[in-house]
């Protein structure tokens, strides 16, 4: 997560931040009966309600990125 957060280390994103991305991405990445979009925007709801202002756009940015994170193993598998 922290090589997608562009200057943002783990230890400075709020615990709160944190546990939105950690529960999205896991919605992303094993619950194929959720779509990527709900999550996304579940977990900007979730960040404008209980975290600052900024916190919504940031989770956004950070979230956008895992589907492409996601697709690049498979093509790596597909091409060997």
């Amino acid at each position: 997560m922290e090589k997608y957060s562009k200057g943002w280390k783990i230890n400075r994103i709020s615990r709160v931040d944190i546990s939105i991305l950690r529960l999205s991405i896991y919605e992303i990445g094993f619950r194929d009966d959720i779509p990527f979009n709900v999550s996304i925007n579940e977990a900007v709801e979730l960040a404008k309600k209980y975290s600052n202002e900024e916190a919504g756009a940031f989770i956004n940015g950070i979230l956008g990125k895992i589907p492409k994170m996601r697709a690049l193993p498979e093509e790596n598998e597909a091409g060997n």
